[in-house]
């Protein structure tokens, strides 16, 4: 049998009053989830980190391992309430792909390993809740995405890659780049490719999606 156990770390009480929402939201898409993905057990760890969670949202996740996702949140955040509806069950979504695909070929050392594994995020929450994409999958003009798209072709393969300049924007390219050139790139994958969504290819290796690069 599989299970979530929620750990929330809230010695100082700076989640009092908001761990009902957390394990509803949690629930919630965990639902959704398991309606087209296989049911796996997780630990879901929810911390309160003043200052280090996406300012538009008032929190963040992560996802390091293939059994485990962080929820980090700021309650004192200005935009924190008015998104623990749907769009903090969206990220516990996006957090799980991440963590099933660590069960298959990994969340990635390259540039495009990396690229798909966001991009299959977030169309995965599109899957379960027919949302728009989110600011940092819509973050780029039809100039930047064509300029993110020829360099990301030839540093595909770099094992190297520079990970907060693609996705946070430190080092040149534009913010979220990477965010939104991978949710472009897997949206021309299953625009091509009937039949697929984001849950049928959670285990899809990387290198099945380099050609959609081009003309993006």
């Amino acid at each position: 049998m599989t299970q979530w156990v929620v750990h929330c770390a809230n010695a100082c009480g700076q989640l009092d009053g908001w761990i009902t929402r957390i394990d509803e939201g949690i629930t919630e898409a965990r639902r959704r989830a398991e309606l087209v993905l296989p049911a796996i057990s997780l630990d879901v760890v929810v911390q309160v980190w003043p200052g280090q969670v996406i300012d538009c949202m008032g929190f963040v996740g992560y996802a390091p391992t293939g059994t485990m996702m962080q929820l980090t949140l700021d309650p004192e955040n200005i935009h924190f309430e008015s998104n623990m509806g749907e769009p903090f069950e969206r990220m516990v979504a996006h957090e799980l792909h991440h963590v099933v695909r660590w069960q298959g070929p990994g969340y990635g050392r390259t540039l495009g390993e990396a690229l798909v594994s966001e991009g299959l995020a977030g169309h995965f929450c599109r899957l379960l809740y027919g949302n728009t994409p989110e600011p940092w999958e819509s973050a780029l003009s039809a100039t930047e995405m064509a300029a993110c798209a020829n360099q990301a072709a030839q540093e595909w393969s770099a094992p190297s890659y520079r990970h907060e300049a693609w996705f946070f924007g430190q080092g040149g390219l534009p913010q979220w780049a990477g965010y939104s050139l991978g949710y472009a790139l897997v949206k021309r994958y299953l625009e091509r490719n009937e039949g697929e969504d984001a849950a049928s290819l959670v285990h899809e290796p990387a290198a099945s999606f380099y050609h959609y690069l081009l003309g993006l």
